[in-house]
C-alpha cells in the first residue's frame, strides 16, 4: 500500500519548475522508481532511482498547464524490489515564489555568553544573521567588552545584525522595529526533522501572509543560537527552488516582502494620556525619559514613575481651569465612574456639577462622588458645596448589598459569598457582616470590606482621577488658558536618576538609568596589584575625569585620569597598586565625573590569607525590624542597618520589595548610601498611612546591593493598625 500527496515544494530552474509529490510506503525496498500521471501532469516514467529526502521519496511533476490552487485527479505508480504498486490522489497545484525568513534573535536580559555565541556564529558563517531585541542589551555588552563595539557596528552596517527596540543614544544604532514576535524552538534530532518543522511552520503562517514572505523567529529569546539555522539555510536551497528558506533579519522580511513595518505600541496609560494633554495645553516638556524607564522598570518603580507623572500632569492641567474639583478621564471613550478626593480637613459638603448636586459620600476627609459621562480624554469641573445634610455611611440590615449592576449576598450558614452579575470571583469575606448604605453605593464589612458602587458596571478601581483645584471659585478666577500657554510649566516627570551614584554595571540589578547613560566606566582586575580602567562614550562626544577611590593604606600609579572621547569611543589605561600586607578585602572604586551624576564601578581586591581560616563577611544585614506598624494618619521609619568587614568604603543601594497594596504606604522604592570601611550604616524607608487608610498587614523584604554583592533582609511585616 502506497500513499501520495502534493506539497508546496518546487525543484528545477525557475523557468521550468516541477512540483514535488511525496510518495511513501512501508514496503518499499531497494531502488525506487516512481512517476505521476493525470490530466495536464507530466513526470519522467524512466528516470533514475529516487533518493529519499526530508519528506520521503520525492517525485518531480510538471504542473505548468494548471494554475496554483487547482485540484487535479492524479495517479502515482511506484516500482521497487517489492514490486509495483499504484494509488490515486488529488494533486493540489502549489504556489511557487515564497520565502521563509529564519530570524535568530537574542533578548535584552540574556547572559553575555549567549550574545557572544551569536556573534561567533555570525563570524564563522557569513550566512547567519540575528536580531538583538533591545538596544539596552548592546550597551551593557559593549560597556563590558568595548573592543567588540567596532565588530558589532560593522555587522550592523553590513546588514548581518539588527537591533530591535526603542530609539536610544547608543551610537550607530537606529532601530526600525519596536518589537519582535516570540521565537519557535527547533527541537529536532536531525537536519531532516528540523527542515520538516520549518516547512510545517511555513504552511501554518502562509494563510495570514499579505505577500509571499513569512518570518519565523527561531529559538527562545535567551538561548544559544539554534544549531539548525545555518545547516537549513545551506541544505534546503540546494534541494528546493521554492519556497526559499534563508537566514534573515526582520528588516529583510519587511523590505523584501513589502510588508508594512508595524507601528510602535502606543502608550495609552493614564500617565501618558494626562502628560500628553498637559504638555499640549501648558507647554511643559513631555516626560519621555520617565515613561520609557517605566516601560522596563520593576513594577513598583513603574508605579512610582507613573504616579509622579500623573500628579505633575494633573497639577498642570488643573491649574488651567477654575473649579474646586477636576475629574480627568484618560480613556478614549466617555466614562461614568466614582471619584474620590481627600480634603485637608473634614468638611460637610456635596459635589455639584453645573449647579446640580451629584450623589456624594463623605467619609472623614475623603469625598467620593459619581461622575457621569466624563468626556473621552477630557475633564469635567465640579464644585464642593457646604450643606447640613448627612452624606455619610448609614447602617443597614440583613446580609445583602446591591448596586444598579450587582448584588452581593452573604450566607452565614455556608460562609459562599456570591456576586450576582457577570462571571466574577466572589470576594474573600467571612462574617459576621454588617451592611452600610450611601448615596453612591453600598458596602459589606466583615473580615474585609467590599463595596458596590451605583451606576458603575465593574468591580475594579475607578478609571477616573479627581484632583482638588488650586483655588475655589469663591477665591477669584484663575488666569485664562491662553495666558498660561505663553509660559512653559515645570517638567512633567523626572529627567535623571533619583539615586546616585549610578552603578556602572547597573544591568545586574535594574534597567538602564532614567534618561540613559551617555558614558560609563569599567574596572578589570588583571592581578592583585594591576587594574585596567576603561572609560567609554555611549552617546555623543564626552569629556570628563575618572577618579580612583582607594582604601586607606593603598597607593596607585595615578588617581585621576582626564578623558576626551569621540562619539562611541573608548579609552583604557592600566593602573598599578601598592597595598598593605594586612589580610582582608579591599574595595577599589573608579568614579566617572562629567555627567549630571556620578557613575561608579567597584572591584574587591583580596590580600592573601584573608577569608581562609577566619572567614569574615564583606557585607551583611546587621539589623532589620520584624514589624513596622502605623496608625492611619501617622508614619514610622523602616530602618535597615548594614555592616561591612571590607577595608574600604562600599557604595550600596537598597530596594523595598512589597505587595501592590503597600506601594503607596512605604517608600521610596530605592535608597542609597556609602557603607564605611569595617563600619555600619542605616538606610531608612518611610512607612506612612494617610488618614483614610484601611487596616491590613503585608510582608516585605529589603534587597541590598553593593557592586555585585546582593543581600536580603528577613521578612518584615508592614501593618496599618485598625
Amino acid at each position: 500500500m502506497i500513499a501520495a500527496e502534493s506539497t508546496e515544494l518546487f525543484v528545477g530552474p525557475r523557468t521550468a519548475l516541477l512540483q514535488v509529490v511525496r510518495v511513501s510506503s512501508p514496503t518499499l525496498a531497494g531502488p525506487v522508481h516512481a512517476h505521476v500521471s493525470g490530466p495536464g501532469l507530466h513526470s519522467p516514467r524512466h528516470g533514475g532511482a529516487l533518493v529519499p529526502g526530508p519528506f520521503g521519496y520525492e517525485v518531480p511533476v510538471d504542473v505548468s498547464e494548471h494554475s496554483p490552487g487547482a485540484v487535479v485527479p492524479a495517479q502515482a505508480v511506484v516500482r521497487s524490489a517489492a514490486g509495483e504498486d499504484s494509488c490515486t490522489f488529488s494533486l493540489v497545484v502549489g504556489s511557487p515564489g515564497w520565502t521563509v525568513h529564519l530570524v535568530g534573535h537574542v533578548a535584552a536580559d540574556a547572559p553575555f555568553p549567549v550574545l557572544r555565541a551569536h556573534l561567533d556564529l555570525a563570524l564563522t558563517d557569513p550566512a547567519y544573521r540575528f536580531a538583538v531585541t533591545s538596544v539596552e542589551l548592546l550597551q551593557p555588552y559593549w560597556d563590558t567588552f568595548p573592543k567588540h563595539r567596532s565588530l558589532l557596528l560593522r555587522l550592523i552596517s553590513e546588514g548581518r545584525v539588527e537591533v530591535v527596540g526603542s530609539p536610544s543614544n547608543v551610537v550607530g544604532v537606529t532601530p526600525v522595529l519596536s518589537s519582535l514576535p516570540s521565537g519557535t524552538e527547533l527541537a529536532a534530532s536531525s537536519l531532516d526533522e528540523a527542515e520538516r518543522a520549518v516547512y510545517s511552520s511555513f504552511l501554518a503562517l502562509r494563510p495570514a501572509a499579505s505577500s509571499p514572505h513569512v518570518m519565523l523567529p527561531v529559538g527562545p529569546p535567551r538561548s544559544m543560537p539554534s544549531p539548525w539555522m545555518t545547516p537549513i539555510h545551506h541544505d534546503w536551497n540546494r534541494r528546493y527552488t521554492w519556497p526559499r528558506i534563508i537566514c534573515s533579519l526582520p528588516r529583510d522580511y519587511y523590505v523584501r516582502g513589502s510588508v508594512p513595518v508595524p507601528l510602535p505600541p502606543i502608550d495609552d496609560s493614564p500617565a501618558a494620556v494626562f502628560a500628553s494633554h498637559a504638555s499640549r495645553l501648558t507647554g511643559a516638556a513631555y516626560p519621555t525619559a520617565a515613561l520609557e524607564r517605566a516601560a522596563v522598570a520593576h513594577p513598583r518603580e513603574a508605579f512610582d514613575l507613573h504616579s509622579d507623572v500623573i500628579a505633575r500632569s494633573l497639577a498642570a492641567l488643573t491649574s488651567t481651569v477654575d473649579s474646586s474639583v477636576v475629574v480627568w478621564n484618560p480613556l478614549s471613550v466617555p466614562c461614568t465612574d466614582i471619584v474620590s478626593v481627600h480634603l485637608p480637613a473634614p468638611r460637610n459638603v456635596h459635589v455639584s456639577y453645573d449647579g446640580s448636586p451629584l450623589p456624594t459620600l463623605v467619609d472623614g476627609v475623603t469625598v467620593t462622588f459619581l461622575a457621569r459621562d466624563v468626556p473621552a480624554c477630557g475633564w469635567r469641573t465640579c464644585s464642593l458645596v457646604e450643606d447640613d445634610a448627612d452624606h455619610g455611611w448609614k447602617r443597614g440590615y440583613g446580609n445583602e448589598i446591591a448596586s444598579t449592576h450587582h448584588v452581593l449576598s452573604y450566607d452565614p450558614i455556608a460562609s459562599l459569598v456570591a456576586v450576582d452579575g457577570p462571571a466574577l470571583e466572589p470576594p474573600r469575606l467571612t462574617g459576621p457582616v454588617t451592611v452600610w448604605h450611601s448615596e453612591v453605593g453600598e458596602k459589606m464589612v466583615g473580615s474585609s470590606t467590599f463595596t458596590l458602587w451605583h451606576e458603575v458596571d465593574h468591580l475594579g478601581p475607578s478609571r477616573l482621577v479627581g484632583v482638588l483645584g488650586s483655588r475655589s471659585p469663591a477665591e477669584g478666577s484663575l488666569p485664562s488658558v491662553k495666558a498660561r500657554l505663553a509660559v512653559a510649566g515645570p517638567p512633567l516627570g523626572p529627567v535623571s536618576p533619583a539615586v546616585t551614584p549610578v552603578y556602572a554595571r547597573y544591568w545586574l540589578h535594574e534597567p538602564a538609568p532614567l534618561g540613559g547613560l551617555a558614558a560609563n566606566v569599567h574596572l578589570d582586575v588583571l592581578s592583585p596589584t594591576r587594574l585596567r580602567v576603561v572609560a567609554m562614550s555611549d552617546g555623543p562626544e564626552f569629556e570628563g575625569v575618572v577618579r580612583l577611590a582607594l582604601p586607606d593604606g593603598w597607593s596607585a600609579s595615578w588617581d585621576s585620569l582626564p578623558v576626551s572621547l569621540p562619539a562611541g569611543g573608548y579609552v583604557e589605561a592600566e593602573v598599578r597598586l601598592e597595598g598593605p600586607r594586612t589580610p582582608g578585602c579591599y574595595p577599589v572604586r573608579a568614579i566617572l565625573e562629567g555627567l549630571p551624576f556620578e557613575v561608579c564601578d567597584v572591584v574587591l581586591l583580596t590580600v592573601p590569607e584573608w577569608d581562609f581560616e577566619d572567614p569574615v563577611e564583606v557585607l551583611w544585614v546587621a539589623s532589620s525590624p520584624s514589624l513596622v506598624s502605623v496608625a492611619p494618619g501617622s508614619s514610622s521609619v523602616l530602618r535597615v542597618v548594614l555592616a561591612s568587614g571590607a577595608h574600604g568604603d562600599l557604595p550600596v543601594q537598597a530596594w523595598v520589595l512589597s505587595p501592590r497594596e503597600t506601594w503607596e504606604l512605604v517608600g521610596p522604592f530605592c535608597v542609597s548610601g556609602v557603607l564605611p570601611a569595617q563600619g555600619r550604616m542605616a538606610l531608612d524607608f518611610t512607612v506612612s498611612a494617610p488618614t483614610w487608610a484601611t487596616a491590613g498587614s503585608w510582608p516585605a523584604v529589603v534587597k541590598v546591593a553593593a557592586g555585585e554583592l546582593v543581600r536580603t533582609t528577613p521578612v518584615i511585616r508592614l501593618e496599618v493598625a485598625g
